[in-house]
């Protein structure tokens, strides 16, 4: 399967996930994979900026902008890795720039194959999760078992 049919299964798989969870609509954003890049700085409407950030289009009051990654393997030790930029950090700049598009804070899903999948997100939680720079990384599982009202604006 070539990456990008890849990306969009993965991107359809993780939509539903958050309806189910959600009990509302999660779409994928429509030729997601920088669409929302290129709407930066256009004269677009502001809704439609929110909407299209990201590679899923969230529920109104959703506090997220979602980015999804999908890697056949993740070298992990990158994650300690604070002298040079590597692929995390590429991420995350990605991320930002959707999420301050959007008027969101910047949440990505990283699916690994054979792993769990995990999410970084910028909040700080307690209970001893990971975290990288400004960052929390948890597991997916365990990020959607949170209380309802962490993933709403309030």
């Amino acid at each position: 399967m070539n990456n990008k049919k890849k990306g969009n299964r993965v991107e359809n798989e993780f939509a539903k996930i958050l309806t189910k969870r959600f009990d509302q609509t999660f779409k994928r954003v429509p030729m997601s994979g920088a669409f929302g890049t290129n709407m930066a700085g256009t004269d677009l409407r502001e809704d439609a900026k929110e909407i299209f950030s990201g590679d899923i289009i969230t529920p109104k009051g959703f506090r997220f902008s979602i980015e999804v990654k999908s890697r056949v393997e993740f070298n992990y030790w990158d994650l300690l890795a604070d002298e040079t930029k590597n692929e995390i950090d590429q991420w995350i700049e990605q991320a930002e720039g959707e999420a301050e598009m959007s008027q969101k804070e910047p949440l990505i899903i990283v699916k690994v194959n054979n792993k769990k999948p995990f999410v970084l997100f910028h909040k700080q939680l307690k209970k001893g999760k990971l975290s990288y720079g400004d960052y929390t990384i948890m597991r997916i599982d365990f990020f959607l078992a949170l209380r309802d009202t962490f993933f709403w604006r309030k």
